[in-house]
């Protein structure tokens, strides 16, 4: 909670940061989704943050509608790579 208040206490005034402070109460686990996702729009993590939190295939956001497609969590091996190597197997869904 103190690493998010620290990070987070940049966009705020002093008088107005005391209602905008997170507490262990307030901090639930989807704030701390929003919160990651607010703090680290554009380096990438947002696919893996959703994955993790298990909201990648069942949540919605934007335009997208949740599929339940559960197989798009992981990616497609390449098929140069699967045509190479005998021992590896293309993962499910793809």
């Amino acid at each position: 909670v103190a690493l998010i208040n620290e990070s987070k206490s940049r966009y705020f005034s002093e008088e107005d940061w005391p209602s905008e402070m997170y507490t262990t109460s307030s901090l639930t686990m989807d704030e701390l989704l929003a919160e990651r996702g607010r703090e680290f729009i554009f380096e990438g993590k947002r696919r893996t943050d959703l994955i993790r939190f298990g909201k990648f295939t069942t949540g919605a956001w934007w335009d997208k509608t949740p599929d339940g497609d559960d197989h798009l969590t992981i990616y497609p091996i390449p098929y140069r790579q699967v045509q190479t190597n005998p021992n590896l197997e293309q993962n499910p869904g793809y």
